[in-house]
């Protein structure tokens, strides 16, 4: 249980280390795309939300071997 919940805790550190360096080489583009996100649908926002966490899935059971 121990390490399961730190490997989430590191997930979760990867996620602000990836949106930190997007934020931090590229925040006119992250800019714009807030912009064009919040023109959308929510409906649409949510299944492309649902599409992403499927593929992360997919990702970690590949990885795992699980």
């Amino acid at each position: 249980y121990k390490r399961q919940m730190q490997d989430l805790a590191v997930a979760f550190a990867l996620t602000f280390v990836i949106e930190g360096i997007f934020y931090a080489l590229a925040p006119e583009k992250a800019q714009a795309m807030m912009r064009e996100l919040i023109g959308l649908d929510p409906e649409m926002l949510r299944k492309a939300g649902l599409l992403i966490a499927l593929i992360g899935v997919i990702f970690v059971v590949m990885l795992r071997g699980a």
